[in-house]
Parts: structure tokens; sequence; C-alpha cells
């Protein structure tokens, strides 16, 4: 686990801004950056239940709208060996911006450089909704905020975290081998009307 300050909200704010006996809803910019944001130590937001960790989560498709999946193979033990379709992480301090939105979509840049080499472009992504379960060990100290993003060149540079990468129509996908994050988000996508698509 990195040694970085990450960000974070009151679990409390959480709970008075938006319905969380729903596990996923649709969400716009101004719902996120509505909410007032604290930095932790990861190590310490990891076990402080006060808080939930922002992470951006996307949803990668190709021009024939071909769902990017793969296996984590990462340092996430919780999520070893699981089937994901979410590039994305822990958004720091280094991760600047003037909104809370920018700051997620910087944070979500690099992730997408670090993970499969992809330089993304603001025009490329657009924000769907959020992810708040607690059914999970993932679920009980992070939040979902969640993206599609679409690119053309399939081509790329993956690290070794992302095993077995490959693309497929979202209807063959095999849900129960997916983390749960991974079936909410792409309920996310359906119920959407995305220009990306």
């Amino acid at each position: 686990m990195k040694d970085e300050n990450v960000i974070c909200v009151e679990r409390k704010f959480l709970h008075s801004t938006f319905d969380l006996s729903k596990q996923y809803w649709s969400a716009v910019p101004a719902d996120i950056d509505g909410l007032p944001i604290a930095f932790l130590n990861r190590r310490v937001a990891e076990n402080d239940f006060e808080f939930k960790q922002l992470i951006p989560y996307a949803v990668v498709l190709n021009r024939y709208g071909e769902v990017l999946c793969y296996q984590r193979h990462g340092s996430e033990k919780r999520l070893s060996e699981l089937c994901s379709v979410g590039i994305g992480g822990h958004v720091n301090d280094g991760d600047v911006g003037k909104t809370l939105m920018e700051r997620l979509l910087n944070g979500l840049k690099r992730e997408f450089e670090e993970e499969i080499g992809v330089l993304l472009h603001r025009d490329q992504l657009k924000l769907i909704g959020m992810i708040d379960e607690e059914e999970t060990e993932v679920g009980l100290c992070h939040t979902g905020i969640v993206f599609v993003v679409k690119i053309k060149d399939e081509n790329l540079s993956f690290d070794a975290e992302i095993g077995n990468p490959k693309w497929m129509r979202s209807k063959d996908l095999d849900m129960s081998k997916f983390e749960l994050w991974s079936r909410l988000a792409l309920l996310l996508l359906q119920n959407q009307q995305s220009p990306l698509l």
C-alpha cells in the first residue's frame, strides 16, 4: 500500500446527501463538487470508518462498444483474481484541481497512464454516477465515482496488475466472476443515454 494522503469524505455527509439505500445512482458534476473533502493518510483511511475514500472508477469502451475486462493481479488483496471492468484508483494530494471533479479527473488520468498506457483527454469521458455499497471490505471504506471512457486505440500497454485483458460485449460477460463494483458500474452504464456510446 502506498504511503499517500488520499481524498475522503465523512460518511455522515454521504448519508445526508444521497439515498444510500441504493448501491448505485446517476450523478452530475455538481453532486460531486458539493461534497466537503478531507485528506487522510491512506493507511489511516483504510481503518477509519467515519470516512470513505473517493475512487474514480472508469468503464472503458472501444469503438465497437465492447468493454475492457481484466483479472486483478494487483496489491489490493481484497480484489485479487476477481474480474473487473474498472480502471482507476485513489486520488491523492498531488492530483490538484480547482474543484473536486478536477482532482478526480486528474487522478483518473494518472491512473489511466499508469495502468493501460493511455493519455486521457477530457472529451473522452463522462461522469455517469456513483457506487456506495457496504457488502464488501472494499465498499466499507470506499465510494466509487463512475465514469465511462471511450477510446479509439485498442493497442494498450498494460501494467502488471492488469491480468488477461480482453474486449468483450457486456451481454457476454459472466457477471458471477466480477467484483461487485464492476457489476454495479455496468448496471449504471445500461441505464445511461451517454453521447459517448
